[in-house]
């Protein structure tokens, strides 16, 4: 399922960060605002937005590969949470939720893909953390990649 909808931005917000739906204003207009570690996360976006905009959010169900920027250095595999200013960095158990989990490691400030999705099995993420990151489970990483790829995209915001 694909929902589609106008969305007034709230600060400039950078492309590759983690964002949340943040109520409405006074003209009952939705409002897009910058994620923290105290919110859980509704989408990422792919391009700038400036204060004041509206801006086109496309909100998709199912597994997505999102690529957000890194707060700090994250391993291939590593359940990763959001941190400030909408960045992604190592999960520490005082978050709302795990964004998801690293498809490869980066430096902080880089971006790195995050596999995403809503009911995602833990146990996947788990075998991943243990560093049992052998070659079948890159290859399924892989496809799960491309296939997400071909069939969902990533949001428009």
């Amino acid at each position: 399922m694909v929902v589609r909808f106008k969305a007034k931005v709230v600060g400039d917000i950078p492309a590759r960060r983690l964002c949340v739906l943040g109520g409405r204003d006074e003209n009952d207009t939705i409002l897009l605002k910058i994620a923290d570690n105290d919110q859980a996360v509704d989408f990422v976006t792919t391009k700038d937005l400036k204060d004041g905009e509206l801006t086109t959010v496309t909100l998709r169900d199912g597994v997505q590969v999102w690529t957000v920027d890194t707060a700090m250095d994250v391993e291939a595999g590593q359940w990763v949470s959001c941190r400030e200013d909408g960045k992604v960095g190592v999960r520490t158990g005082n978050t709302i939720e795990n964004v998801g989990f690293t498809v490869e490691a980066a430096k902080e400030g880089q971006a790195v893909r995050v596999v995403r999705r809503e009911s995602f099995d833990n146990a996947v993420g788990l075998e991943i953390s243990r560093n049992v990151v052998g070659q079948d489970i890159l290859d399924r990483l892989i496809n799960l990649e491309a296939r997400v790829g071909d069939e969902a995209g990533e949001g428009d915001a």
